[in-house]
Parts: C-alpha cells; structure tokens; sequence
C-alpha cells in the first residue's frame, strides 16, 4: 500500500512537472509593453477563492512605477485552461493585475514581483482571485485633475463636481496619483470592499489627504428604556437646546419643562381606516361610514394629547394619506428601524417641543412643482423648539423642509437633503410674512442634487456650521431679505456658495431690497467662492458648540455620517 502511495506521488510530481514546462514553451513569447530584451520569466498560476484553476483569466503585468497617459492602453493576455500564463520580462519591479468574470460575477487580484540579477531565468508564483472594490471619492479643485493608479492602467477624469470612481479594482495597497500627467502629488490608500475616499488635492504643494469612510453603528432599538431618550437629548446643540420631546411638556408661557411621558408603538404601516357604524344611516338607508386613524399607527400615536415617545415595532413605508398634524410633546423616533415616511408630509401648528429623529421622508403623493405641493416637514406658525436629527428628505417636489411664521429655537442636524428642488426654506417673502424672530441653527446636513438652492433664508437669524454643500445648481445658500446669517466652517462643493440678493433688476444688477446680511468665516471652497466680507447685522450666536475645521476630513464624514443610522 505505501508502495502505491509513493508511486501514485511520483507520477503527480512528473505530471506536475510536464505541464510547466508545455506550459513556459508555449507562454513564452509573451512581452511586456515596450520590452524587447527579456531575461527572466514570470510564470503565473490564477486560481480562483476556492483554489480551482481560473481559466480564461486576464492577466497584465505593468512596471510598478507606471501611470497610464491615457484610457485602455495596454492589453490583456488570458490563461490557459488550467489558470497559467507567462511573461518574458527584463529584471525589475512590476505589478501584476489579475481579472475573472464567471456566471457576471468579477473577481480580480493584484500581485507584485521583483527581478533582480540574483533571481533565476524563470520565477512560478500563484495570484488566488478576490472579491473587487471601489475607490470613490471627490477631488475638490477648481479644474478637474487626472486620478490614476501607479502600476496600473487606471486614467479616470473626475466630472464637473470632482466626484471620480476608481471601479473594479481588487482588494489591496495602492499609490494614487492625481494631478496633470506631467505633474503629480500621491497618496498611499487601502483599497477595502465598500470604501468611500475622500480626496483633498487643493493644495499640490503638500500630500493628498484622503479620508476613508466612517459608517456609523444602528443604534438599537429602545424599547421602552427611557435611558435611551435620555442619551438621545444629549445630541441636541444650537438654538433647540432645551427641547425635551417626550420627556417634557410645554407651559402656556411657551416654557419646556420635564415631565416623563408616554410611549406609543407604532404597530402597522396603515394610516386611515374606515369605519361602519351600523346604528346610523344615510338618506339611502346605508350605514354610515366614517374614517379614523389606524389604531397602531403612526397618526393616533402623533395626534395623542400630552408627551409621547412614539416609537416603531417594524420597518416599513408609512403612507400619510393626508397631512399630519402633530401635536406637542413628541419624539418620532425612528432609531434601529428604515421608517419611511411617504405620501403626505408632516405638520406643525403652533405646536411646540418636537424631536424626529432616524426618519426618511420620500415618495410624495404629490408631485406637481407650484405652491399646492406639500413639504416633507413643515415647521411653522409659531412652533418652537423643534430638533430634527439624522434624517432624509428627498424627492418631494418644491421645498423639502421649512421652518417659517415666526418659528423658533430650531436645530437641523446631520440631515440629508437630496434629488429636489430646493432643501431648507427659512422664512417668507416679507410682502407675505415678516419672520423677524425666528431662530434656526443648521450643522453637519448634506446637501446634493437639489436644482436650486441648499437653504433660502429671509429675514430671522441664522447659523449654519459644518455643512457639506455638494451639487447644488443655483447657490449652496441664498441670505437674503435682511436675513442675519452667521455661516463658518462649511464645505461648499458647488459654483455659487453664498448670494446675499434673492432677486435681480432689469439690467441684471442685484435687487438691493431683497440683500441680506452674512458673517463667513473659516469655509471651504471646492470649486469657486470665497468668505464674503459682513458681520450679519450684528448676530452672533450666544450658545457654545464644539465643531469641526472645515476641509475633507469634515466633507466624508458629513457625507458618510448623515441621514438615518
């Protein structure tokens, strides 16, 4: 029996042996790009994760210093059926490149290999295929540089924002190279499944700096511990502070105080229902039928008297077939759950000490562009004490979230506003209402694709620190209408940051009516801008915050951080 083992290994051996040598005769014309006087060979053996053989892979090998002048300008050999391929190469340092598609799925793998006059005519080595990544990130310039990858054929051009996508690339340490072709600044990044870069080029006398994604934790699901609402409150920074949601109630001097309330669960996506009551007809002799909120729903536990903690048993799309009007003393809390909100939005009505949190607002029932056209969110008629945090608005047709009619004590926080026409409205025009009063404070929000602007503030004073302006066509803010705007350390990626005049005459000059009044300091510029020179009529905000510098370590986490957890 050890006999037949020792013989069966032999003949493996010499198996083994005879296909590497058919293997380099009939792999060994291959060349490098630009080689002619080859002196060592590389033989490869690409296997796939489990270790079988991948046929038909494609291979480049490149010099590991080289950086493409152009798309597409090297070909690719392919394996043979059992995975091997070989190139006749000149002593040197290359980077080899490894692809395989099977059943659409991609795999890839990048290798390194050094010759030296130490190494012998041939060197064997084995690439095992992996999962592919992306490289995704923003180049924040005012022209838009070539981003390539040393030793690979990677030559991507960022679009009119910045934004490049590095696609298909496999798993591994590489060297990013961005700037002209004949200048160039690097930075060493960590290719990983999933990761999102973002890239700082503005400065190409120093190092690129690039920042990798920050996912945040889920936040478990509550339940009824009212610890958790309690460490949700510690959140709360700017004018909104003193906002207890459903662990206080509002005097009727407009004063918060505590007061441990109720908890609701929201137990079906319903909203309406109809309900028969056979003891009453009509003048047809049909029972009467009336509508009532959903018992469970989202619309009883919001319409509730008194503070309640509204929280939900399962995801899922809420319809609000019409607009819901809360009441005061309520925390919508969405933490641990993908609460969509959808159809009709939410309403304020002199209702006060409100927190939503974890929501996503999305797919209007309306959809109509003029002034019918329901907010996702509307704060308004002298509601007070509002937070909004970690929350999306997108899609709905005309303005996303309003704060307005001598509403105050506002914060907006790590919120995304995305695919609108415009995000934030704070404020009326003054010939229909004049908001002196109102107080809002915006931080840390995302603001992309929206077709005008990020936030249109009149009248009333407004502070807005850390937000990340990204893809917003007409203007990331418009102060106008004697608005007091206090804006420091935001990033604007977009080509009008600030504007002060809400409206032009005739000839184009700006309307000096609708001017509105800035103090900008400390901002970031990625495309075109620059602090514009005022001091907001006076208004700076009496309350202490921590925030962060603004720059590209500010614009990803805004970016990765905002919008439900």
């Amino acid at each position: 029996m050890k006999n037949n083992l020792l013989m069966v290994a032999y003949i493996r051996s010499l198996a083994l042996m005879s296909l590497f040598m058919m293997f380099f005769a009939s792999c060994g014309n291959d060349r490098v790009a630009g080689g002619t006087e080859a002196e060592s060979t590389i033989a490869l053996y690409v296997q796939m994760a489990d270790g079988k053989p991948a046929p038909m892979a494609r291979v480049r090998i490149l010099p590991d210093d080289y950086l493409s002048s152009g798309p597409a300008e090297n070909a690719w050999n392919e394996t043979n059926e059992d995975g091997h391929v070989s190139f006749e190469v000149r002593n040197g340092r290359y980077t080899i490149e490894a692809r395989n598609v099977n059943k659409s799925k991609a795999s890839g793998a990048v290798h390194t290999v050094a010759l030296d006059a130490k190494t012998s005519d041939s060197k064997v080595d084995t690439i095992k295929l992996g999962e592919l990544s992306s490289i995704e990130g923003f180049v924040v310039l005012g022209k838009s540089p070539v981003v390539r990858v040393t030793g690979l054929d990677r030559y991507v051009v960022p679009d009119s924002t910045g934004h490049f996508v590095i696609d298909s690339l496999p798993q591994g340490s590489f060297d990013v190279q961005i700037g002209d072709p004949e200048k160039v600044h690097s930075t060493k990044v960590q290719s990983n499944a999933g990761d999102t870069l973002f890239v700082d080029g503005s400065d190409t006398s120093s190092t690129i700096k690039v920042v990798k994604s920050k996912m945040s934790a889920t936040t478990e699901y509550p339940e009824s511990d009212w610890s958790a609402h309690e460490t949700l409150l510690k959140g709360i920074n700017g004018f909104a502070v003193g906002t207890l949601g459903a662990a206080g109630v509002t005097d009727s001097s407009g004063n918060v105080k505590k007061s441990k309330g109720e908890i609701c669960i929201v137990t079906t996506t319903d909203d309406y229902v109809d309900v028969v009551d056979s003891s009453k007809v009509d003048s047809l002799g049909n029972p009467v039928k009336s509508v009532v909120a959903a018992k469970g729903s989202l619309r009883e536990c919001a319409e509730k008297d008194g503070a309640v903690w509204i929280l939900f048993k399962k995801n899922g799309k809420y319809n609000l077939q019409s607009p819901l009007r809360i009441k005061s003393n309520k925390t919508i809390d969405g933490r641990g759950r993908d609460v969509r909100i959808t159809g009709m939005g939410i309403l304020t009505n002199e209702s006060s000490n409100l927190i939503f949190e974890n929501l996503t607002f999305t797919a209007p029932s309306i959809t109509a562009k003029d002034t019918t056209s329901r907010r996702a969110l509307s704060i308004h008629n002298r509601t007070h004490h509002v937070w909004v945090d970690h929350c999306m608005f997108e899609e709905y047709p005309l303005i996303l979230v309003d704060v307005k009619r001598s509403s105050y004590a506002v914060t907006l926080s790590w919120n995304r506003f995305e695919n609108g026409q415009s995000g934030i409205l704070f404020g009326l025009e003054p010939d229909i209402f004049v908001d002196s009063l109102q107080t809002l404070t915006l931080h840390h929000n995302y603001f992309e694709n929206l077709e005008k602007v990020g936030v249109l503030a009149r009248h009333g004073q407004m502070h807005a620190y850390n937000n990340f302006f990204f893809d917003v066509k007409q203007a990331g803010m418009e102060c106008t209408d004697s608005a007091a705007c206090y804006i420091e350390s935001n990033v604007f990626n977009n080509e009008t940051p600030v504007s002060v005049y809400r409206l032009e005459n005739e000839d184009g000059s700006p309307d000096k009516t609708t001017k509105g009044f800035v103090y900008m300091n400390d901002n970031w510029f990625g495309r075109s801008g620059k602090n514009l020179s005022g001091n907001a009529r006076g208004f700076k905000p009496d309350y202490k915050i921590s925030f962060d510098e603004s720059g590209a370590d500010l614009a990803v986490r805004v970016k990765n951080e905002a919008g439900p957890r």
